[in-house]
């Protein structure tokens, strides 16, 4: 048996010629024309929006300064916080977690809704877990928690 051929001639003419409305002929580009540097991992710029939100991040988790008047630092650190868990771009994630510490989130988020009329949420919990324990690692180093319990 013999395989059929299938007669590519007139496609590949009418394209070279440019005929194509969807394929257009590829030119070459003249040596004048500076050509596309090589992706360096290196030297790629973070984007825009990557540093805006690092500076965001680095400066909600500046440690509350310690003066006469801390509870109004402290609370201003606090609503950064919050802005940054409720009113920030996310992307998916997963993170595993226990029945017990899925439990254990579903009740503290139900009575900070029930009790304390709080809406939250576990993806808000977590967040701000997250949060805290960079701040404390940031803060703290060798003292953090995330440290002692990484290192014991």
């Amino acid at each position: 048996m013999s395989k059929k051929q299938l007669d590519t001639s007139s496609i590949t003419n009418e394209l070279a010629g440019g005929a194509s409305l969807f394929f257009s002929k590829q030119v070459s580009p003249s040596p004048e024309e500076k050509q596309p540097e090589p992706i360096d991992a290196k030297k790629t710029k973070k984007s825009p929006l990557v540093k805006e939100f690092k500076e965001e991040l680095h400066e909600v988790m500046k440690p509350p300064r310690h003066e006469v008047m801390t509870s109004s630092s402290n609370e201003s650190n606090l609503r950064n916080w919050k802005d940054l868990i409720e009113n920030t771009e996310t992307h998916n994630t997963s993170l595993r977690l226990t029945n017990e510490e899925n439990y254990a989130v579903e009740d503290v988020v139900n009575e900070l809704k029930r009790v304390f009329k709080i809406k939250t949420s576990l993806n808000e919990v977590a967040r701000l877990g997250l949060l805290n324990l960079i701040h404390d690692f940031n803060t703290n180093r060798e003292k953090s928690i995330i440290y002692k319990v990484k290192k014991s």
